[in-house]
């Protein structure tokens, strides 16, 4: 076996069977990564030595069978720049953190370190995670696994490059408007957004080190991979409070029921008024609608009643913009108080934030609550809400904020990459990514399931259905060997 082209869960089966090496599955993915890292840029700190003397414990672990083996003892995988792993660098590509070395992992690469996961070592972000590009100032700009004139989205960019072309079977990523869903579509791979503080944040950047606490909506943290199944396992290991974040609740997760698709209830989008979805995009979406139904699920057109897509992704993004904005000085906010007027949507969203009005603040949230009811309600008749998770495919790279081209007609920048993803950030309800098919060209079209708040169990027992009448985890055709 090739263990490069193996996902986690069967890697970590075939380790504790003694039927391959840790030593050798990690072994394999370095090799993968020197030959093929340096023109993809996923990677931007690879800890050789440290890996090596990781596996090489978990392969001693095996000989003297140790009783507790975690479900991915041996595993190589990598982490998303912006956490901690203790000992290596963390700046979420921002110039002030340049020589911050992180003293203890995040609390979510802890628990991925005692689950057995040997650390390869961390992808490329952009600036402080606030992209959906990959182009970082300290470390240059990841390419699309696909290709490379492409974008590899962001701003879990670097890792959903890395699982695509294999040189990492698991990633640990973040996402507040997308980030863990469109790079895992543009690069043909599987996500999960979990619920709202379903895995605690305590260890990535930002907050900012040292800092007060400012962001505590929508941010969520989560896996990109090759299958549900290491989706799955990923979540359970990462998931459950902390303690140092009161807003996370010890809600069970619960098993992943064993689901058949007959009778299953699919509703579903083929697009939105905010950035209407490209053809092939659509395409894609009633191809997969049609698989479904012959399947025997029952599929309708529907969304929740008298949702504003407007209203909602305007008090998204300014619910964003007061909390990274909370700390700034008033000089720098007060740059940005007569754009209330501007074109682009995203500044006018900037100009209503930099104000932090504290009564506008709240009746964001309360909206927010509002949204949140009603697309509960929707899911309490249907299992899942299918949907694009982005407009088009991924597009070639270019500067931040200029138009985005859909079917050639060219949309905001910020509106365009978040038109989708973000309604469930807004609601905290978990998505998940699954590669469907391609675009005319062999571009890589994931669609995302939507389901129910601190549900993810009957997302992804919804999702493995899928995963089984859908063709395997495409592989780049630059990185099929």
């Amino acid at each position: 076996m090739n263990p490069c082209f193996e996902t986690a869960t069967r890697l970590a089966r075939a380790i504790r069977n003694g039927r391959l090496s840790s030593r050798e599955a990690t072994d394999a993915h370095l090799q993968r990564i020197a030959r093929f890292n340096g023109a993809l840029n996923a990677l931007v700190v690879v800890d050789r030595e440290n890996a090596l003397k990781a596996a090489r414990a978990a392969d001693r672990a095996v000989v003297r069978k140790a009783s507790r083996l975690g479900p991915l003892h041996g595993v190589p995988i990598t982490i998303k720049e912006a956490f901690d792993v203790e000992g290596l660098v963390t700046t979420s590509s921002f110039l002030p953190l340049k020589d911050n070395v992180a003293s203890m992992d995040a609390t979510a690469v802890a628990r991925l370190r005692a689950a057995g996961a040997v650390i390869l070592g961390k992808t490329n972000v952009p600036e402080l995670c606030m992209d959906f590009q990959t182009d970082s100032p300290l470390f240059g700009t990841t390419k699309n696994a696909w290709d490379a004139r492409r974008t590899a989205g962001g701003s879990t960019g670097g890792g959903a490059a890395a699982v695509a072309a294999r040189l990492s079977p698991l990633e640990l990523g973040s996402d507040i408007g997308g980030s863990v869903r469109n790079p895992a579509h543009y690069n043909g791979i599987f996500s999960l957004k979990p619920t709202e503080w379903r895995v605690p944040g305590r260890g990535h950047v930002p907050g900012l080190p040292g800092q007060t606490r400012t962001v505590r909506h929508m941010g969520v943290y989560g896996p990109l991979a090759r299958c549900v199944d290491d989706l799955d396992v990923a979540l359970r290991i990462i998931a459950g409070p902390d303690g140092s974040e009161a807003e996370a609740a010890p809600v069970p997760l619960g098993p992943t029921p064993k689901l058949a698709a007959k009778g299953l209830r699919i509703a579903f989008i083929d697009g939105n008024p905010l950035v209407p979805a490209s053809t092939e995009t659509a395409r894609v979406v009633q191809e997969t609608v049609r698989l479904l139904a012959r399947a025997g699920m029952k599929v309708r057109h529907a969304g929740p009643d008298a949702l504003d897509w407007q209203q909602a992704w305007d008090d998204w993004s300014d619910l964003l913009q007061y909390e990274v904005r909370a700390l700034q000085p008033l000089a720098e906010r007060e740059r940005f108080f007569d754009k209330t007027d501007a074109p682009d949507p995203s500044l006018r969203s900037v100009a209503r934030a930099s104000r932090l009005g504290l009564a506008d603040f709240f009746a964001v949230l309360d909206r927010r609550d509002q949204l949140i009811r009603r697309c509960e309600s929707f899911l309490d008749g249907h299992d899942a809400w299918l949907m694009p998770v982005t407009p088009d495919v991924a597009f070639e790279r270019q500067k931040s904020g200029q138009p985005l081209t859909v079917d050639g007609r060219e949309h905001p920048y910020f509106l365009t990459g978040t038109s989708y993803n973000f309604l469930a950030n807004l609601t905290g309800q978990p998505a998940i990514v699954v590669p469907c098919g391609l675009s005319k060209d062999g571009l890589p079209i994931g669609l995302q399931l939507v389901g129910k708040r601190w549900d993810e169990a009957r997302l992804l027992g919804i999702a493995k259905v899928m995963e089984k009448l859908l063709p395997p985890c495409p592989v780049p055709p630059n990185y099929a060997d």
